[in-house]
Parts: structure tokens; sequence; C-alpha cells
């Protein structure tokens, strides 16, 4: 067992196994994003950075870049591409005019929507797979995971 193995070995024991587990995973969601994401014509910036407005309305870009981890450069390139293709909009905000906020236009807003059932479903279907009594201890083991990547981020790359 796991558990009898980390207290005898300590935990670089788990190293290899918890790094072929996390790159199952990105394996696996790449693919997900690969059919989903891809055959409408997104790259996967361009749809998480829809989603993200989706869910939290119009957002000032500094924002947006935070949300989606990318650095102002790189969040420009990819919201300049979907103003172009008519799905956000740039407006200058009401409080600071130097601040420039993104929006959905009625397509995006569409686009996002689509594209959120899509993704809610998939994951839906993952939960329901999952053993019952079990969810609430995998959501909770996911905020850990998520917050050491979080923690370790500025060493890493």
């Amino acid at each position: 067992m796991l558990k009898d193995k980390i207290q005898e070995e300590g935990l670089d024991c788990c190293i290899d196994e918890v790094g072929e587990m996390m790159q199952n995973l990105v394996r696996t969601l790449q693919i997900f994003e690969r059919m989903q994401i891809s055959k409408k014509g997104f790259t996967n910036s361009q749809c998480y950075t829809l989603l993200n407005i989706y869910k939290s309305g119009p957002l000032a870009m500094k924002n947006l870049s935070e949300k989606m981890n990318l650095d102002n450069s790189t969040m420009t390139r990819v919201v300049n591409n979907l103003v172009r293709d008519d799905l956000i909009k740039r407006e200058p905000s009401a409080e600071d005019r130097r601040v420039v906020n993104v929006r959905l236009t009625e397509k995006g807003e569409a686009e996002a929507e689509e594209l959120s059932k899509e993704v809610i479903e998939y994951y839906r279907k993952i939960i329901e797979e999952i053993p019952e009594g079990k969810v609430i201890e995998i959501v909770e083991s996911m905020d850990i995971l998520s917050k050491a990547f979080s923690r370790i981020k500025p060493n890493c790359c």
C-alpha cells in the first residue's frame, strides 16, 4: 500500500509515480482539448480566454493575463485574434481610462456558452466515474495540488 511505502521510504518513493500520473492526466486533458476545442477553430488560449470572460464578466487585461497565467504580450496577441473574429471587444475602463477591459460580444457570448456547456458535460462524465463518497476527497486533493503548483511556479520556469 502506498501509505505504508511512504512511511517506510519517505516521500521520495512517490516522485516517479506522481510524475507519471500527472503526465498521464495532462495528456488526457490535451486530447480532450484537441478533440473538443480545436474542432471549433480555437486555440486552447482562445478557448480559456472566452471561458474566463464568460464566467467573470468584463475583465481588465491585466486581470485576464493573471487568470490565464500568461504574460501581457501573449495575452494581447490572444485578445487581438478574438477581437478580429468579433468574439470580444476592448473598452476603456470607466474608472481609469488607462485600463483596458475586455468583454464578450454577442457572438462571443454564444460561443463561450456552448464551450462552457461542453466542458461542464465532460467534467460531469468524469465525476460520474469517481466512486461514490470520493468526490469531496478528490476536490480537496486537487485544491492542495493546485496550491502546491502555484507556490513552486516562480522556481520552475
